[in-house]
């Protein structure tokens, strides 16, 4: 963990956020075809995204790493499940999305 902590707080969320989103690939494709595989793919993708989220909590407050973690998360979220995936939202469902990534990105910069 001494190491992570001297790696800047942007690499460490991002590749935290990448290890959700590949946990949440993998968790999709097993809802898909139900193989063993793909929830060990899916757990390894949420231990790697703990493993580099927990050291930025020694550079930056909960809130703000959070809140960053977050947008980067949802980010990928949407790439996977509209694009990967061809998932659809309704169109209340895309203000909804707007209105809480806006949401976020308010809390996040007025700190």
């Amino acid at each position: 963990m001494q190491v992570l902590g001297k790696l800047p707080i942007w690499l460490l969320l991002s590749v935290s956020a990448l290890g959700i989103i590949t946990g949440d690939y993998f968790a999709k494709f097993w809802s898909i075809n139900q193989r063993t595989i793909f929830v060990v793919l899916a757990i390894c993708g949420y231990a790697v995204s703990s493993f580099f989220y927990i050291p930025t909590l020694l550079k930056q407050g909960l809130v703000i790493t959070s809140l960053i973690w977050s947008l980067l998360a949802i980010i990928g979220f949407m790439f996977v499940g509209l694009y990967l995936f061809h998932e659809t939202l309704t169109p209340m469902q895309w203000v909804g999305v707007g209105v809480g990534i806006i949401s976020l990105i308010i809390l996040s910069v007025a700190h």
